[in-house]
Formats: C-alpha cells, structure tokens, sequence
C-alpha cells in the first residue's frame, strides 16, 4: 500500500531517488492514462481546427493538471509530468497517423501554413504539443496540488474542532448578544479577547449545543475560555471547566454567556481562578 499520509513538507524535502521511488508507488496508473491519453488526443484536433478551438488547446494542459491535483493524495508534480508525458506520446502518435498515414493535407496546413515540408510541420507540431503537455500538465498538477493539500489540511482541523466559528453581525444592544449562536459567540469573544492583548491558541467546539472552548495567552499565561448560550447557567459548567483547567495544568478561566449565570453559579466561582461575564458585561466590552 502506499503511505499517503507523509506530510508534504516532508515529501518536499526527501532525497530525489525516495520521491520517485515513493512516487511511482503511489500513481494510480489508469488515472495518469486515461488523463494522458485525452489531452493527447484533444490538443492535436483543438490545433487544427479554427482559432476558437486553439484557445482550448491552451487550457487542456493546465485543466488537466487540476483534475489530478483532486483525484491524487500526493506527488503532484510527479503525477502531472507522467500525465504530460503520456498526452505528448498520444499527441505524436496521433499527429503522425493523421499527416503522413492519411494524408491529411488540411490539418498540415492548420499547423503550419508557411511550410512546404510535411516532416517540418509533423516536427514542430508535435514538439510544441509536447512541451506544452508536459511543462503546464505538471505546473498545473503541483499549484493545484498544494492549494488541494491546505484545502484538505484546513478540513480536517475543522472536524478536528468540531466546527468554524462565524463571524456574527454589529452588536448594538443586548439582544444581539442573546440572538447569537454558538459559532458567533466563540467569534465575537475571540476577537475581543485579541484586541484586549490576547494570542489565540486554540478553539474546539466540546458540544455544538453546549460550549466552545477557547484557549488564549496573555502575559505568558494560557485562559481557557468557555463560552454557552444556554439558557442559564448553572454551577455544573463551572465545575465541569474547572475538571478541565486540572487536567490541562490551565489556571485562569473565563466563562462567558450569551445569556446569565444562575445565583447558585455566582455563589460557586467564589474563591475560584475563574471570571464570569455574562450578556450584559460581554455587550459592555464590546462597545
């Protein structure tokens, strides 16, 4: 089986015979024909047809490389120059067949008019072709490649997170606050955490209908920020963070609520390394 799951900086920066040898281990042989043997087969016709077709001859190479960057898992380049090489060896075959075979007198005209020799234009026809296949098939292949990797990168610390934040409309009074939802919340208490100095670390969503946990440092000091839009907030929350600040070895804590803490919740933070704020001072801070 082959191990796609090194990361890429890691395949960039292996010695050239692993890459190949890790690369051709990876290719997914009938994909690279298939891709290959349609571009070798379309940019011979879109260049001997009419100048509408010549500009799609100059867009298969690059298309050709961004469907491989989403079919593949690595090795794009690889996969791109493999791709490009087998197109080219289509392409000549197929121009060779249709110029000196059949007798093609149009398609040498259409390729290049000026010339008087069938060799000459079967020649610079195909080397063109060639090239073009070849160098964007792989140039298109390896940027697509690694703006597909960061893509997927960025997914899997989403679902890692459980969730994005949103960013959530102008706060004015506090019934915004109370109108937002969970991913809004994390968003506007991120932010203003920031602006009051604070780096972010971290984000997970513990329960979707519950919290969202937010991890900042401030003066060389991790908070661990707990936000709800539960109805009321009960003792139990602070507690459960509490559990949590333990195990993280976190000795600040900050709970905010779109909503309000329950008396029995501002009786237990007493004595507590935890801040509450609730709609009202959240709405205050961020004015």
């Amino acid at each position: 089986m082959t191990n796609n799951s090194v990361p890429p900086l890691a395949k960039q920066n292996m010695p050239v015979k692993q890459y190949l040898s890790e690369g051709f281990k990876s290719v997914n042989w009938l994909t690279v024909a298939l891709y290959g043997v349609g571009a070798g087969l379309v940019m011979p016709l879109a260049l001997t047809q009419n100048s509408v077709f010549s500009v799609v001859a100059g867009v298969v190479p690059v298309t050709i490389g961004l469907l491989l960057a989403r079919s593949a898992k690595g090795y794009f380049g690889l996969l791109g120059f493999l791709t490009g090489v087998i197109g080219a060896i289509t392409a000549t075959t197929m121009l060779g067949v249709w110029i000196f075979a059949l007798g093609n007198a149009e398609a040498v005209s259409a390729l290049a008019p000026d010339s008087s020799s069938v060799m000459s234009t079967w020649l610079t026809a195909s080397g063109f072709i060639s090239f073009s296949l070849i160098a964007f098939c792989t140039f298109g292949a390896s940027t697509s490649g690694r703006m597909e990797e960061r893509t997927r990168e960025a997914r899997l610390v989403t679902s890692q997170r459980g969730g994005q934040l949103e960013k959530a409309g102008t706060i004015r009074e506090a019934g915004d606050i109370r109108g937002l939802t969970l991913p809004q919340l994390g968003w506007v208490v991120n932010n203003l955490f920031k602006k009051k100095g604070f780096t972010f670390d971290e984000y997970k969503f513990v329960d979707k209908d519950r919290f969202v946990d937010l991890w900042l440092t401030h003066e060389a000091s991790q908070y661990h920020i707990r936000c709800t839009i539960a109805e009321k907030v009960t003792p139990g929350t602070i507690e459960s963070l509490l559990q949590e600040m333990k195990r993280e070895g976190i000795t600040k804590g900050v709970i905010v609520s779109s909503t309000e803490f329950t008396p029995a919740a501002h009786k237990s933070v007493k004595e507590k390394p935890i801040v509450l704020i609730d709609a009202v001072t959240l709405l205050d801070l961020v004015k």
